[in-house]
């Protein structure tokens, strides 16, 4: 897969758990939760969004060489995020998922 292709799907990865992340849908699953699960939550969706913010504004000839090193990663996490999205009752599936993108992610660009 070349760079821009995987910029592009992590990008989307990421923009569709946000997107997830903010519906009534979710909202319901997480009154569900405990107050640990629903912080650890609302903490994974502030660095979604700092991880788009980031992630967006990157050069991609600037992170290429990154995304390549990180191809398998990269593609195996997004591939597990949008497979945990489509049953987001199982919030802890969810956090897990947009957990383990966003490390990879931060192997290619620094994060708040």
């Amino acid at each position: 897969m070349n760079p821009s292709d995987l910029y592009s799907n992590t990008l989307a990865a990421l923009t569709a758990a946000r997107t997830t992340m903010l519906t009534p849908a979710w909202q319901a699953a997480l009154d569900l939760c405990t107050a640990d699960q629903r912080l650890e939550a609302s903490r994974e969706l502030i660095r979604v969004e700092q991880a788009i913010v980031t992630f967006s504004n990157q050069v991609l000839s600037d992170i290429a060489a990154s995304l390549q090193a990180n191809q398998q990663a990269l593609t195996n996490a997004t591939s597990a995020l949008q497979k945990a999205l489509k049953t987001i009752t199982q919030v802890g599936n969810v956090i897990s998922a947009v957990s383990s993108l966003l490390q990879i992610v931060a192997k290619i660009v620094p994060l708040l």
